[in-house]
């Protein structure tokens, strides 16, 4: 059933798939070790993801002043038949949390944490196993406490002293800088959450290529650079690639002009509640339910420019096709800047980036129309298939839209999306959608439209995997990061959940630190520090 999610949700749910973020662990690890002379040398190599840091160790002691907030990083190096001494960290730096009123020595990117130990008779440097745990925190965000293991392995010569180095008295080379733009920084994963954005953006101009509003371009695309071809003995690909950046950068336009205004405002319960009110305004556009035009005096503008000769024509063509294509772009436009803008990560590169692949996915079909006229006939037939993957598409906005409500839920705490209300929600949507398609499929002929019915089962399959999680089971960590983090208790109850027993209650201090350590301090407690934002 698993599978199943993860295949729907890469292939349908797009709206979805951007609200989420990677799930690659922020820390990572290996061990080093190397005989040289009569020393044996082990490199503990702790990467960090960007714009995440952990914290200088071994002790609390090392971290800076007495009220420094966070957890030392801990390393413990045993087997092989060897006795480590004292671990040396590279070079930290200050990291200042103006909240607290503080600050601690922090680490960023690639981190090596060495040690030495004697050799002995019958030690064995690859038996050696390093155990490191600390607490790991997102720059102005969430800390999580992180803890692995790695075994002994070879490699990364330039770790270690050479055997010249074992015969003097000169201390092992330091640690290569730990910026956050160190050399860790390209294999640590942070590119993963951009490559997410770019198979969305790949995704959505896919779909709404697919959409009718798109196919009259089609012929006047082919109409207009068949004349051009005559005209210009065939040399059209100066003016196909001229067509294909105006599309291109209308769209990056769009993303310019709408980012500054959505990015500051991402993260508030109204922005969640508008953006929200958004998707269900394009679901009912993708349902049929509104007619969605651009001004005709807008359209007939940019017709008219469109069909002027040279580049200054073909690049407002460019902009006639963003245009009329409107109604079916528009869904998918707003679906990326809503969900980008809400990204941890959201910035203007990523949703400029974002909108040029989109543009560029849309464009590119219609650049080889111009250069391949004759192509057209090979091009799929309007028919019924669009409006059923259009309605389709409408019940995922619908679904996507509750996200951003259940955001501003939160925040105001109207505790109307509970995780089970939102479940439930979701299993309506997904068993409609799944109906629509399984009944779509039987076509008036009487034969079974397969590949839709197929596609109908796997959407079956989503709406039961959601109910799955309704009595209280866990889900994977794309549904885990989707559904409100709290329960109705009645509701719980009444699917067959249980509530907690004997969970430990724990006070709560808000927005007083001195106050909580005070209260901790006569309770004999640990203060958790919660820094996580609601949306």
């Amino acid at each position: 059933m698993n599978t199943i999610y993860r295949l729907i949700s890469a292939t349908l749910t797009l709206a979805v798939l951007c609200l989420t973020s990677s799930a690659q662990d922020p820390v990572r690890g290996k061990l080093y070790t190397k005989q040289v002379g009569d020393t044996v040398h082990a490199v503990v190599e702790v990467r960090v993801q960007t714009k995440w840091h952990i914290y200088h160790g071994p002790t609390k002691a090392d971290m800076g002043p007495e009220d420094a907030v966070g957890k030392p990083t801990v390393v413990e190096l045993s087997g092989g038949g060897l006795n480590f001494g004292e671990l040396t960290f590279p070079d930290p730096e200050r990291h200042d949390e103006p909240a607290l009123g503080t600050w601690a020595y922090v680490h960023y990117g690639k981190v090596l944490i060495k040690a030495s130990a004697a050799a002995v008779d019958g030690a064995d440097p690859m038996s050696v196993t390093a155990k490191v745990e600390g607490l790991v925190c997102e720059d102005g965000g969430v800390c999580i406490p992180f803890d692995f293991e790695a075994s002994a392995r070879t490699g990364k010569e330039e770790y270690f002293p050479s055997e010249a180095a074992a015969h003097t008295d000169t201390a092992p080379a330091e640690a290569a800088p730990t910026g956050g733009d160190g050399e860790g920084s390209g294999d640590d994963g942070s590119d993963e959450g951009l490559l997410g954005l770019i198979i969305l953006a790949i995704g959505g101009g896919i779909f709404a290529l697919l959409m009718p509003c798109t196919y009259p371009m089609i012929p006047i695309t082919i109409s207009f650079f068949t004349k051009q071809a005559t005209a210009r003995d065939g040399k059209v690909l100066p003016l196909s690639l001229t067509y294909g950046a105006g599309i291109i950068l209308i769209f990056v336009l769009i993303g310019l002009l709408a980012a500054p205004v959505i990015i500051p405002f991402a993260a508030h319960p109204v922005t969640n509640l508008v953006i929200g009110g958004l998707f269900l305004f394009f679901a009912f556009v993708l349902f049929g339910f509104i007619n969605l035009t651009p001004p005709q005096s807008m359209m007939a503008a940019a017709s008219k420019a469109s069909m002027k000769g040279g580049y200054a024509g073909v690049f407002l063509m460019g902009a006639t096709l963003v245009i009329t294509s409107f109604t079916c772009t528009a869904p998918f436009v707003g679906t990326l800047l809503g969900s980008a803008a809400t990204g941890g990560d959201a910035d203007i590169g990523r949703i400029v980036i974002g909108m040029g692949v989109f543009g560029l996915t849309m464009a590119l079909p219609f650049v080889l129309l111009s250069l391949l006229p004759g192509k057209m006939q090979s091009m799929p037939q309007a028919g019924a298939w669009m409006d059923t993957l259009k309605v389709f598409l409408g019940f995922v906005e619908v679904a996507a839209s509750l996200k951003f409500f259940s955001n501003t839920d939160i925040v105001w705490g109207w505790d109307l999306l509970s995780r089970e209300v939102f479940l439930i929600l979701w299993v309506v949507i997904f068993v409609a959608a799944a109906i629509y398609l399984i009944k779509g499929a039987f076509k008036g002929d009487g034969a079974f439209g397969g590949k839709q019915a197929l596609a109908g089962c796997a959407v079956l399959a989503l709406a039961g995997y959601s109910a799955y999680g309704i009595p209280g089971n866990q889900l994977d960590k794309i549904m885990t990061a989707i559904v409100p983090p709290y329960s109705n208790d009645a509701l719980l109850v009444a699917f067959g959940g249980e509530l907690e027993e004997g969970k430990a209650k724990h006070g709560i201090v808000v927005d007083d630190y001195d106050g909580a350590l005070a209260r901790a301090s006569e309770e004999e407690k640990l203060v958790l520090i919660n820094f996580t934002g609601f949306t």
